[in-house]
């Protein structure tokens, strides 16, 4: 029994600010992970939270020390690796990189170890973002989006009331057609929310994202999300199966946000869809700003969801301005192929990160 697995830091720059509640971020910072067994590669990326004040050389020295003497050809290899009680992010890379490479070596995609017996789209629709200050910046992007295909905007909301109603009405105005959705990253407070949510339902919302912390107690967001003028989505909220379980018992929830990273790798992830599922409740696959490779391991997740398959927050390439491998684009009617160019994860990184035009 044999295999290697090899654990790099990396640090990307972004090619325009990233501006959310949690403030305002420049780089990309996380490690790139490679599974080498049964004549195969996998890969796959750990991406903790881009807020963090992450430094990636210590964060590949932990992730060594969780693989450290474990058989990496072993069929119970992730189990072990749980058994060590290995971080969901960290978990993630590892995972993806194994799982990919056990896919490739049995002549599958990722995907479709994922999916079986079910067999997963070839395709995933996808939302565009906006994250731009003002009203008229953000009408700007959004219309430009429009043209090139998106039916679905999401829009990162902050503690500003005024702000998110001029901005939200600038969008609603330049792209009449578009679904829209809110992302609040649980900036508000719950009272403050439904009042800012009544006002902006007039505008067509689908979602709310987070709206309220997820610290909050469970029943008080399921009672929120009974008064809600608008659906309401829980990201932060949905951890891990545990967390979701008890998400789907309190009713807590008309969508649920489903990170790969925060998940702990594809085949939690896949987990999370098919509980989610088992209980009628919609699934949107997102990323965290994560380069070509955790994207690609999204866009593998994403195409395991019931169909018809929503529009997901996968397409954050442009905000890179440097990337670990060929990014998947966003086709004609804003969809992103599931990458294809061989078994496995259907795509390989760079040799070395690779500069990308700064996005305009």
């Amino acid at each position: 029994m044999s295999g290697t697995i090899s654990i790099e830091p990396y640090v990307l720059p972004l090619a325009q600010e990233y501006r959310w509640a949690k403030g305002v971020q420049t780089e990309r910072r996380g490690l790139l992970v490679r599974v080498e067994a049964w004549g195969a590669e996998g890969f796959g990326e750990s991406a903790p939270p881009i807020h963090l004040d992450t430094v990636p050389e210590e964060l590949a020295a932990e992730a060594g020390r969780f693989v450290a003497g474990l058989p990496v050809e072993a069929e119970d290899f992730l189990a072990r690796l749980d058994a060590r009680g290995i971080p969901p992010r960290l978990r993630c890379g590892i995972a993806a990189a194994w799982l990919s490479a056990r896919a490739a070596a049995s002549g599958r995609s990722l995907a479709a170890i994922l999916a079986a017996p079910a067999t997963p789209a070839e395709a995933v629709p996808v939302n565009g973002l906006v994250t731009e200050k003002t009203p008229d910046q953000a009408a700007s992007r959004a219309a430009a989006l429009h043209a090139q295909g998106y039916r679905t905007l999401k829009i990162k909301c902050w503690e500003d009331r005024e702000a998110d109603r001029s901005r939200v009405a600038a969008i609603r105005a330049a792209v009449p057609d578009a679904r829209l959705r809110l992302d609040a990253n649980e900036a508000w407070d719950p009272e403050w929310a439904l009042e800012h949510l009544t006002q902006l339902a007039r505008f067509g919302i689908d979602y709310a994202e987070q709206p309220i912390p997820s610290w909050r107690p469970l029943q008080e967001i399921a009672a929120f999300r009974r008064r809600s003028p608008v659906r309401v989505a829980l990201d932060e909220s949905a951890t891990d199966a545990a967390s979701l379980q008890a998400i789907l018992a309190a009713g807590a929830a008309d969508v649920i946000i489903l990170k790969t990273q925060r998940a702990g790798g594809p085949d939690r992830a896949r987990h999370m869809i098919r509980m989610a599922a088992e209980a009628g409740v919609q699934v949107t696959v997102t990323v965290s700003l994560e380069s070509a490779i955790g994207t690609a391991v999204a866009l593998h997740v994403a195409s395991t969801l019931p169909q018809p398959l929503p529009d997901c927050g996968i397409p954050m390439g442009r905000f890179l301005a440097g990337d670990l491998g060929p990014m998947p684009p966003v086709e004609a009617g804003a969809v992103m192929r599931v990458p294809s160019a061989g078994p496995g994860l259907g795509l390989r990184p760079f040799t070395a990160p690779a500069p990308r035009s700064p996005a305009r």
